[in-house]
């Protein structure tokens, strides 16, 4: 399998080649991490299943971060724009059909760029991240509104969300030691700006859900704390055009990183009807 670093412009990929690739797929990662944390995963896939895989680092996350921009600051815009990017680029490269991975809150950029005309299809793993969708639909209208736009052009660079206090891994994961482990990454991201934090939230995509036409996927686990079975099936019920939507058993949040083998199997059936 050939293992490669890639830069497109300032965004960081790390790219697994497995033997004779038939499709790409171009993975965004959630909050507080990076491309890398799939590494395991990818090194599979790739090799069982034949793929060409590019994990990228978001825009202000892990490697992506070669200006004067510090972690932890971007616009939610930009996130889903380098989705979009890798997928256009990688299917110039290599002439497969390519598929967008969203994982957690990466489902977002995910959604957001599956209307681009390099993506075939996308797969949402452990989330209902997405714009206009049920989990998301208050809290947009509270975040837009020009109350708080007024609070985010005030302070929204120097209020800070801290990570540590917001989330708790290992309930949110269902693991035990699952905080531990993000912890020994260096390349995680610990603090966000009110601002970055906010555009996640408040992102208008390209296409609308109620007008969405391409193949999507959203992929629950059914001991997922975060996004429940219920919630998954709304979201994915929410959504226009050919979506679909399935409920691992007694699987957790991060699928790709604790049921690895599995989520697999799930992912290359779902590919295999798009190809």
């Amino acid at each position: 399998m050939l293992v490669e670093t890639h830069l497109l412009g300032e965004l960081y990929a790390t790219r697994y080649r497995g033997q004779d690739p038939k499709y790409a797929l171009v993975i965004s990662h959630g909050f507080a991490g990076h491309g890398g944390i799939y590494d395991a995963f990818c090194t599979y896939y790739a090799e069982k299943k034949g793929a060409d895989i590019w994990s990228y680092d978001a825009p202000g996350h892990g490697k992506s971060t070669r200006s004067t921009r510090p972690r932890g600051q971007f616009e939610f815009a930009e996130w889903a724009q380098a989705g979009v990017d890798f997928a256009t680029h990688v299917q110039q490269e290599t002439g497969l059909p390519v598929f967008l991975l969203g994982s957690s809150f990466g489902a977002a950029a995910a959604y957001s760029g599956t209307y681009a005309d390099a993506v075939t299809a996308t797969i949402i793993m452990g989330s209902a991240v997405v714009p206009g969708g049920p989990f998301l639909k208050e809290l947009r209208k509270s975040l837009k509104s020009e109350a708080f736009q007024t609070v985010v052009k005030m302070l929204g660079r120097g209020a800070r969300i801290d990570v540590d206090l917001t989330f708790d891994f290992d309930e949110d994961y269902g693991i035990a030691g699952a905080g531990e482990m993000k912890h020994s990454d260096p390349w995680n991201t610990w603090s966000y700006d009110l601002a970055s934090w906010t555009s996640v939230f408040a992102h208008d995509p390209v296409v609308a859900i109620e007008h969405n036409t391409k193949p999507i996927l959203l992929v629950g686990g059914e001991k997922d704390p975060n996004f429940p079975p219920d919630l998954i099936k709304a979201t994915a019920e929410a959504i226009a055009g050919p979506v679909e939507w399935l409920i691992m058993p007694n699987a957790t949040h991060q699928m790709m990183i604790y049921h690895t083998e599995d989520f697999s199997e799930v992912l290359a059936a779902y590919i295999q009807k798009h190809i």
